[in-house]
């Protein structure tokens, strides 16, 4: 077992090691009968969705642009950049926007949930702050998100942040679940 973690960019992670940008498509009024569309504006700065107010996609390409488990979407631009989102599968079938990048982590590489929250942790927030100059707000594409620098530890570590971090997870959901049902 090695005791420091080394560093991997995250193309490196990937299945097929680049990202993928969102579908450039208008939002309508929220549908069953349409696919829900994640928007930069529904996800929340700890990595949820914030589900009031979504809304949907009608587009004929929508269904190229499904997450599947193990994805996880990047902000791109504006006061939102890094700004991202694991998607494994419980919050129904979300087709990204335009203004996200996705990229498919490799569980043979990684444990995909290490890399969810490694992009939740300080040394992220700080990189994504490197790239806001000024009064200017950063903008990050495709090519500078796949070639991001995380540290990775050995599968054992990984699996013991992750579980210990899913745990603190679901006591969360669980404490706003109560939350919801209190204010109603």
């Amino acid at each position: 077992m090695r005791c420091e973690p080394i560093i991997v960019k995250l193309k490196d992670l990937c299945i097929g090691g680049k990202g993928k940008y969102g579908i450039p498509a208008s939002a309508v009024p929220y549908s069953e009968n349409l696919y829900t569309y994640l928007r930069i504006t529904d996800i929340t700065d700890d990595g949820r969705i914030n589900k009031s107010g979504l809304v949907s996609v009608d587009d004929k390409k929508a269904g190229e642009y499904l997450l599947q488990p193990n994805d996880i979407v990047f902000a791109r631009t504006g006061g939102s950049t890094g700004r991202n989102y694991f998607y494994d599968g419980t919050d129904g079938v979300l087709v990204y926007a335009g203004f996200l990048i996705k990229f498919s982590i490799d569980p043979k590489r990684v444990n995909p949930k290490y890399v969810k929250y490694y992009c939740q942790s300080k040394q992220y927030r700080d990189w994504i702050n490197s790239f806001n100059t000024g009064s200017t707000r950063g903008n990050i594409n495709a090519h500078t998100y796949a070639n991001m620098e995380i540290p990775v530890p050995d599968t054992k570590q990984q699996d013991l942040l992750v579980a210990t971090l899913s745990a603190l997870d679901d006591k969360i959901e669980l404490n706003n679940k109560i939350n919801d049902n209190l204010a109603t």
